[in-house]
């Protein structure tokens, strides 16, 4: 039996079954292995690069804010964990993830006490309503055709006055985004393709276009208000991410 309590209880008491069903897979390359497996190559390969230099930092600047002690944090796409070891003073990190590759991937390169990985969506969060006291969702939006449902679900299992902290896309800077593709497939909704990662590129993925000013329109509409927006990465005089921090109100 866990002995890791949250003031709602045991954390597993927090956790809920899922279904993620085949729409999910069908929008989502990393449901591919070899697209998740190219993943952990460029991820676990990335060495003092943007993620170690500013995403890191940010992360852990947040979480040390926080008022709560010890507070549960979920990660909403956490792909193989890594983010589990950057940040710390979680009292749990909980890791959502759709593919079951990177989920096990995480369990074998990050498990350890406080640490939970468990298969999920954006669209399908596995916890109770209430459970998270912070979620995190790093280059996660920007790969979702349902974005409301997604924000939805973040609202839902943030408690009241409870944090967020999302870095997606910036929309602003879609040209040096689309010179990152090979093999370019572009509709009105998203672009598809090869793309061009600093490690090891992956050889599908797709770009949901979502101007900023929607993205936060949006968590506003659903009781998510942004405190706090910065912008890094910089790219031919363009920045390629935006990241938003706020609460739940």
């Amino acid at each position: 039996m866990s002995k890791i309590f949250s003031a709602m209880g045991r954390i597993e008491d927090l956790l809920i079954p899922v279904d993620l069903g085949d729409q999910d897979d069908a929008e989502n390359p990393f449901a591919l292995p070899n697209v998740s497996e190219e993943w952990v190559s460029s991820v676990e390969g990335e060495k003092d690069l943007w993620r170690d230099r500013v995403l890191y930092p940010a992360m852990r600047t947040w979480i040390s804010e926080f008022s709560v002690k010890e507070p549960i944090i979920v990660d909403v796409g956490a792909g193989q964990g890594r983010s589990s070891t950057e940040i710390d003073g979680y009292g749990a990190y909980i890791g959502v993830e759709p593919s079951s590759f990177l989920v096990e991937r995480a369990i074998e390169l990050y498990a350890a006490s406080r640490r939970y990985f468990v298969r999920g969506s954006a669209y399908r969060l596995p916890l109770v309503d209430g459970a998270a006291d912070g979620v995190i969702a790093v280059n996660v939006l920007f790969h979702l055709a349902r974005l409301e449902d997604a924000v939805k679900e973040i609202a839902r299992v943030l408690k009241p006055g409870g944090k967020f902290f999302i870095n997606t896309a910036d929309n602003d800077a879609l040209e040096i985004w689309k010179s990152l593709y090979t093999n370019l497939q572009i509709d009105e909704a998203k672009m598809q393709g090869a793309i061009r990662t600093p490690v090891r590129g992956l050889s599908l993925n797709t770009f949901y276009f979502q101007p900023n000013q929607y993205v936060i329109d949006l968590l506003d509409r659903h009781g998510l208000r942004v405190r706090r927006i910065a912008k890094s990465c910089e790219k031919d005089g363009h920045t390629l991410f935006i990241t938003l921090e706020g609460e739940k109100t």
